[in-house]
């Protein structure tokens, strides 16, 4: 624990440096820090309050979602994190609920039968006001054996919407890769372990790149779990990669031949570009205040951008401006037309790949919904008649989304506040009754706050 490392081992060199630098009466100070024993009950204690504080407003029958995510400890254990999300005064609140054990022989329903032994057992909630269920996790929750999800519906009274995390598909999406760009991504990945591997080649690595005023001086470890964590390292990779390869020369190893394939270096830097990008994608698509309408938007808009990189590529003259590191290395580099044409259909093939991919996980059928319902993300666009209609709301719904679109008082709040802050006011205020219909699903907000 920190607190423990922090009595055993930092306070002891604390003292040690005071006593040398000041003196013993300075160091004396230092010892009246609580002990280990005393921080874990404080933290326990805060701990409890935190916990009554979120149980004693869940308990008052307010609508909440979960969101269920499956895990794996330090101990190869399998764990289940359930998080809570809730209005609360003026806006939305978020909050860690429980985390259970759970052992790799539970069936669904036994998974079920321990989350409700948690939730309604010990937490005392009720289920029929859980409007909105979002799993993100293996198919231990979500799978065709599971019953957990089924369960949950069921419990509800079907008054809650399911939903899959989809954030974390760009990260799957990027994985379809062709051969030959594999290639290129797995040798890097082998020249990154071979120095990581060792600490003393890491260290002999750092040194060398320090000596010879290198601006980077550190690899990054590759790991497989996070496949987007490729664009760092890549990244790392194409900075140092003249350094890497004067540092593998004098170790002799066969990597250092790699680095010296100019081909291979240009390859390197489209992969540096591309993951770079779709790591800026997946950080856009996560961060407090983000609804759903927001996540698809940038999905969507990544979507065309695919396209028209594809028509840029096929144009007569193909430029490439979108990937600022490869163009930087083809007009600084010698690089043979033919050549550049077979490495252009390369990355078109891999843009190609992508445009699939990413269709395939984030289908325009999917979004049909969303289009339905966007007068949640701003009612103030359908003030004409017209436009209310594509909807397909019942004529009670259109009413009362045109007298709340006509409503200039709450077309400021609107403007002033963010989408969950806005419909909450409405929700909690004397306008909510006047949009009963409208409101007639009141999980409608809970539904399209996150993804």
């Amino acid at each position: 624990m920190a607190h423990t490392a922090a009595e055993k081992i930092i306070l002891p060199a604390c003292l040690d440096m005071v006593r040398t630098i000041f003196d013993d009466k300075s160091a004396d100070k230092l010892k009246t820090i609580s002990s280990d024993d005393i921080i874990s009950l404080r933290m326990c204690t805060i701990a409890e309050h935190l916990e009554t504080m979120l149980l004693t407003r869940l308990q008052t029958g307010i609508d909440f979602a979960i969101q269920l995510d499956d895990g794996t400890d330090l101990g190869s254990g399998t764990t289940l994190l359930v998080y809570v999300r809730y209005a609360w005064q003026e806006d939305f609140m978020e909050d860690f609920l429980c985390c259970l054990n759970i052992t790799s022989h539970l069936s669904g329903l036994d998974i079920f039968t321990e989350l409700e032994k948690c939730i309604v057992g010990r937490y005392k909630l009720n289920w029929k006001n859980c409007k909105g269920i979002t799993s993100d996790g293996a198919a231990s929750i979500t799978g065709r054996h599971s019953r957990v999800i089924k369960k949950l519906l069921e419990v509800t009274d079907n008054g809650a919407v399911w939903n899959h995390c989809f954030i974390h598909r760009e990260a799957l999406a990027s994985r379809e890769i062709p051969q030959n760009l594999l290639e290129v991504l797995k040798n890097a990945v082998k020249v990154v372990n071979f120095i990581k591997g060792s600490p003393l080649n890491n260290q002999l690595l750092e040194t060398f790149c320090s000596e010879i005023g290198a601006n980077r001086t550190h690899l990054l470890y590759h790991t497989k779990v996070r496949w987007l964590s490729h664009g760092k390292i890549l990244s790392r990779v194409y900075e140092l990669r003249n350094e890497i390869h004067l540092f593998l020369t004098e170790k002799k190893s066969h990597l250092a031949s790699i680095l010296e394939d100019d081909i291979w270096v240009t390859k390197l830097a489209y992969l540096t570009d591309i993951f770079g990008i779709l790591n800026e994608l997946s950080l856009k698509l996560q961060g407090e205040n983000s609804n759903i309408f927001q996540q698809v938007e940038r999905i969507q808009g990544f979507q065309k951008t695919l396209l028209l990189w594809q028509a840029r590529l096929k144009s007569s003259r193909p430029s490439y401006y979108m990937f600022p590191r490869f163009l930087q290395h083809i007009e600084e580099n010698v690089i043979s037309e033919n050549l550049l044409k077979e490495i252009k259909l390369e990355i078109l093939v891999h843009l190609t790949s992508l445009s699939q991919t990413f269709n395939h996980f984030f289908p325009e059928e999917k979004f049909e919904t969303l289009r339905e319902n966007s007068w949640v993300k701003d009612p103030f666009a359908f003030r004409n008649p017209e436009s209310v209609i594509e909807l397909n709301l019942v004529p009670e719904e259109e009413s009362e989304l045109l007298q709340l679109s006509s409503s200039y008082t709450l077309k400021t709040d609107y403007e002033a506040l963010t989408l969950s802050a806005f419909w909450i006011k409405i929700l909690s205020s004397i306008e909510g009754d006047f949009f009963t219909c409208l409101f007639g699903t009141r999980n409608k907000v809970l539904e399209y706050s996150s993804p």
